[in-house]
């Protein structure tokens, strides 16, 4: 995390967010949103920041996500496909690929560097940096994604390391400490 990241996060401070047993660290002054139609089997919430950037956490069966996909690697290739789909996508750009452990599980970083064409009429083009992580937790039969959606790039001078460090926090199942306590 950058040295300008740091200095927010420390002022503002941190604070942990929980549901249906899913955890993870944001900063104090960013708005959560829940989709209504979310459940403890399938979900996506939606962490804004003060300027509008946006992280989401997205899960679901497991069980869904083995019938449509063999592997993770087919299941993030998926989520690259449907941004280079994207309506208003002009062209992409996959720069970063890159193995991570989440929570003890195996995950798949990605980065999407977007142009988008900014209105129906305009020839304006935007970039957009588009960071996602793909994992499975046997530990709670769902699957996870993690992604986030730029509006204001100045927002945070590291916006690579704002998702890693947001990421690493995540805890999708109890420890097993916590779990031989609670038998």
């Amino acid at each position: 995390m950058e040295s300008s990241e740091t200095e927010i996060v420390a002022k503002v401070g941190k604070e942990k967010f929980a549901i249906y047993g899913i955890e993870l660290e944001i900063p104090a002054d960013w708005r959560v949103e829940f989709n209504p139609k979310g459940s403890r089997r399938k979900a996506d919430v939606v962490f804004q920041s003060p300027h509008g950037n946006r992280f989401f956490v997205s899960w679901g069966p497991l069980a869904d996500a083995e019938k449509k996909f063999k592997t993770l690697e087919e299941h993030r290739d998926y989520g690259i496909k449907r941004i280079k789909k994207g309506p208003d996508v002009k062209s992409t750009d996959v720069t970063d690929l890159t193995e991570l452990q989440i929570d003890g599980h195996r995950a798949l970083l990605s980065h999407v560097g977007a142009k988008i064409q900014r209105g129906m009429m305009s020839r304006a083009v935007a970039q957009r940096d588009i960071w996602s992580i793909h994992f499975h937790c046997p530990q709670t039969s769902r699957y996870y994604v993690v992604y986030s959606m730029q509006r204001d790039s100045d927002e945070f001078e590291d916006l690579s390391g704002m998702f890693r460090n947001l990421a690493s926090t995540i805890k999708c199942h109890p420890s097993d400490a916590v779990a031989g306590f609670m038998q």
